[in-house]
């Protein structure tokens, strides 16, 4: 299990992600990218990123973005998450990493779709933090957290 400590206004926090959870937020993140059949640097470094912070390995991260298109283990099937909190964090992730090219494709649009109802989402939910993320548009920058880090 993964844990890290941090501080808070009412004292001392532990929050623990366990490796099947940073794994599928990982790996979702990756078929996401993978969706366009394009990985641009922007894509890439977000994902490097977000990798980093979830505990992998710079060389592991960097490996599986270089294999993504390849990696026939790296299907496209939606990711499940149970916990409400982290869905909502996986999307509005997956969106930022989606926009990193510039725009929201349709493949990639599609699957996030299939993410939501897997995930007992609706359309009309998930479309709501793309126009919510759409709204804060400039806002977002490469030095912004990802969300997940509330968790880390």
């Amino acid at each position: 299990m993964h844990t890290r400590t941090g501080l808070t206004g009412m004292g001392r926090v532990t929050m623990t992600l366990p490796l099947i959870i940073r794994s599928n937020y990982y790996k979702g993140l990756l078929i996401l990218s993978r969706r366009d059949r394009v990985i641009d640097d922007g894509e890439r470094e977000s994902l490097i990123r977000i990798g980093i912070m979830l505990d992998f390995d710079r060389r592991f991260c960097e490996a599986a973005i270089d294999d993504l298109l390849s990696n026939v283990y790296i299907t496209r099937s939606p990711i499940v998450f149970s916990d409400e909190s982290i869905k909502e964090c996986f999307f509005r992730d997956a969106l930022r990493v989606s926009f990193a090219d510039g725009c929201l494709q349709t493949t990639e649009l599609r699957w996030l779709r299939q993410v939501a109802h897997a995930n007992g989402k609706s359309n009309q939910w998930l479309d709501a933090i793309i126009r919510e993320y759409r709204e804060m548009g400039d806002t977002w920058n490469d030095s912004a957290p990802f969300e997940i880090q509330k968790y880390l």
